[in-house]
């Protein structure tokens, strides 16, 4: 099995390369500003992986390696709305609808995968609930919210709710990153040019307890 490569070690590298491979305890970066901009990062090295696979496939998907599986429980029924709230791991990254959130299913009794539900865009909701619904359960999100509707007048008490999708914020610095080996190159180089952009910025060093900028006189 290959080795695994987390975050913790990319920051380690991000690190490294800013000071020479002599990291002392004058360092000026934290380790959380380093992972800010390594998950800033990651929304576009996953869309850049998107638009280089339309030129192979002609086909418009998220790359397998960006997408982790992520159980939302419990589920609560809003009775002014009808609709069952979960809440994500995160927001849903900038993607159309289908594609910031690949697949969602209930797990009947937690025992088998039950039928996919159809996400619809909060844009196309008023429109979608004048028409005829196909039986099943239908979903919309709102910033990390997912709220779902069933057609059929099923139930959603004590169900499992599963959410497929690609994420970008950090759970656990040690755990493996769910990204492709060619995505770390551009994290690294990303996160390495803003700190060198950061380091190349002026700045009022002279102590003549004056506030910092053009002086006049």
């Amino acid at each position: 099995m290959a080795i695994p490569y987390s975050k913790q070690m990319l920051i380690e590298r991000v690190k490294k390369q800013i000071a020479g491979d002599f990291v002392g305890n004058d360092f000026k970066i934290t380790d959380n500003e380093i992972l800010l901009l390594i998950d800033s990062a990651i929304p576009f090295a996953l869309k850049g992986s998107m638009f280089e696979g339309v030129k192979i496939t002609n086909v418009f998907e998220v790359p397998d390696a960006y997408i982790s599986t992520f159980l939302i429980a419990p589920l609560t029924k809003n009775a002014a709305t009808n609709e069952w709230e979960g809440t994500l791991p995160q927001t849903p990254l900038a993607l159309p609808t289908g594609y910031n959130i690949t697949d969602a299913y209930i797990s009947v009794n937690g025992i088998s995968k039950g039928q996919s539900i159809f996400i619809t865009s909060n844009k196309r909701v008023p429109y979608r609930n004048n028409l005829p619904k196909p039986s099943g359960l239908f979903a919309r999100v709102e910033y990390n919210k997912i709220f779902l509707q069933s057609s059929n007048g099923m139930s959603l008490n004590g169900q499992d709710l599963y959410v497929q999708m690609p994420i970008s914020r950090t759970t656990s610095l040690t755990e493996p990153m769910n990204l492709p080996d060619d995505a770390i190159t551009y994290l690294f180089d990303y996160a390495v040019g803003k700190i060198k952009e950061r380091f190349l910025i002026p700045k009022d060093i002279v102590q003549d307890n004056l506030p910092a900028g053009n002086k006049t006189s």
